[in-house]
């Protein structure tokens, strides 16, 4: 998974989802990749099918975004999750960190995306990778 340092006062050091979903597919467009890297592919996809939220939407209103529950729809990722708990986390400009977005100002509730479903197009095409690639860790 993609590891990145503190940015901006909202974005926290991290892991993120959204980019290691996009790291995930330029490995994948590698024609070679090595043992290494094949196995670095079958452990982030790993991670994304771990930390994905089911059952549940996001959904932005006038007063910003919050969670609302969703039976059978498509799983969403955090953009953020903690490093080593997988906890997804929120942060203000005030670079406080939260645990539920709605506990966040209302800029930026309205104003980031928190939550996406971009990582399943990730996971779709690894699902056909891993069929050329196998994963051989114990």
């Amino acid at each position: 998974m993609y590891l990145r340092l503190a940015g901006r006062n909202y974005e926290p050091a991290a892991q993120c989802s959204s980019e290691s979903a996009e790291m995930l597919l330029f490995l994948m467009s590698l024609p070679k990749p090595s043992p290494a890297m094949a196995g670095a592919v079958h452990a982030a996809a790993a991670w994304l099918q771990k930390t994905a939220i089911h059952d549940q939407a996001y959904g932005r209103g006038p007063d910003g975004g919050r969670l609302t529950p969703a039976s059978g729809g498509k799983p969403i990722w955090a953009r953020f999750y903690e490093i080593g708990t997988d906890r997804p986390i929120f942060a203000d400009r005030d670079k406080s960190i939260h645990d539920n977005v709605e506990e966040l100002s209302r800029e930026r509730r309205i104003g980031y995306s928190w939550y996406s479903s971009g990582p399943q197009e990730t996971l779709d095409r690894y699902a056909q990778w891993s069929l050329l690639h196998p994963n051989t860790a114990p």
